[in-house]
């Protein structure tokens, strides 16, 4: 290659200076592992079934599944939103998170319990889902993240036919597409950009081959109103730009930039301005370092390299710039 020239196939390297893959694929960290290999190497799901049943063995899910009870699983079976980041609705979106998929259910039975109480309780009439089921229906509720989080764990675990869910996709298109006032989010005081992010992740998790012209619609418009969302990231804002793994309703910029380069708008302008604003985050060893606490499963130190975000934020490189350094 030219001197001063740069490869479109591996312009993310060039951009990270060091290549952090080979750290990623270390098998001390198994979640880390099966991400990157699916993502990053895309290695079909046939293929990974011994990645799978190391991350099932390895010790903080051996833990939680210890603490699994058989009426109220990790909090109340009566609400599923009860404990937060550490209740039955936050330990699904931390499985989800950690890479375990639908592949996972038949060796780990603990989990259908938890989504079939998810389905059934954390929903209301109109079947959105949010934390306090009597609350769900209303136009004052705060349910945007919560639906899109739900449909992430619906879809990561094998639910996408039930009708439950179904019910769910369907009143989160009917309230973008045509009310879109029930946006705003009571706690935000308006709109609410981490609901924005959590929605947009649960709409480009559904495989684009299943995707209808709702669907296709609805990302267009969440990722339109993230492109036109006034970050403050010198104020307000600053938060985002402190990533942490895993998550619960708040986002930041990896997850932001990783969503949004599933879309359309990773040509964006805006977005390559993020881009930026993540790129200046990594390392010099090109890796990045886990900056808040963690609302659950603490097992990545504060202020050091975190192999999720760093492999987050790989992904986000390479769904925008194309990649065939380790895709086949």
């Amino acid at each position: 290659m030219l001197s001063g020239t740069r490869s479109p196939a591996t312009r993310w390297l060039d951009l990270l200076k060091r290549d952090p893959v080979p750290w990623l694929l270390d098998p001390v960290n198994p979640s880390a592992r099966l991400s990157t290999l699916r993502h990053l190497f895309k290695r079909p799901e046939t293929a990974l079934h011994e990645e799978n049943a190391r991350l099932l063995a390895w010790s903080p899910i051996v833990i939680l599944r210890e603490h699994w009870d058989r009426v109220n699983f990790w909090g109340r079976e009566y609400d599923p939103y009860f404990g937060g980041a550490l209740g039955n609705f936050g330990t699904l979106y931390l499985f989800m998170q950690l890479g375990m998929s639908q592949s996972c259910r038949p060796h780990f039975p603990e989990i259908e319990p938890a989504c079939e109480n998810l389905l059934d309780r954390g929903r209301g009439e109109d079947g959105r889902f949010a934390a306090g089921s009597t609350a769900v229906s209303s136009e004052s509720a705060s349910w945007l993240c919560y639906t899109g989080m739900a449909l992430q764990i619906m879809w990561g675990f094998g639910y996408e036919n039930d009708l439950r869910a179904r019910s769910a996709l369907a009143a989160l298109l009917h309230t973008v597409l045509l009310r879109p006032e029930l946006l705003d989010c009571p706690i935000a005081s308006g709109g609410c950009a981490h609901g924005l992010v959590k929605a947009l992740a649960a709409l480009v998790s559904i495989p684009a081959e299943q995707r209808g012209t709702d669907e296709e619609a609805v990302i267009a418009v969440l990722g339109e109103s993230l492109i036109n969302y006034p970050f403050d990231f010198s104020g307000r804002d600053v938060e985002w730009l402190q990533p942490t793994f895993p998550r619960y309703y708040h986002a930041d910029i990896v997850e932001l930039c990783r969503v949004m380069a599933q879309t359309t708008f990773r040509t964006h302008p805006r977005f390559q301005g993020w881009l930026h604003l993540l790129l200046s985050l990594k390392t010099d060893e090109g890796r990045w370092n886990k900056a808040r606490p963690s609302p659950a499963l603490s097992e990545e130190r504060l202020f050091h390299p975190s192999r999720w975000l760093t492999f987050e934020a790989v992904h986000a490189l390479t769904l925008t710039y194309g990649d065939t350094v380790y895709a086949p």
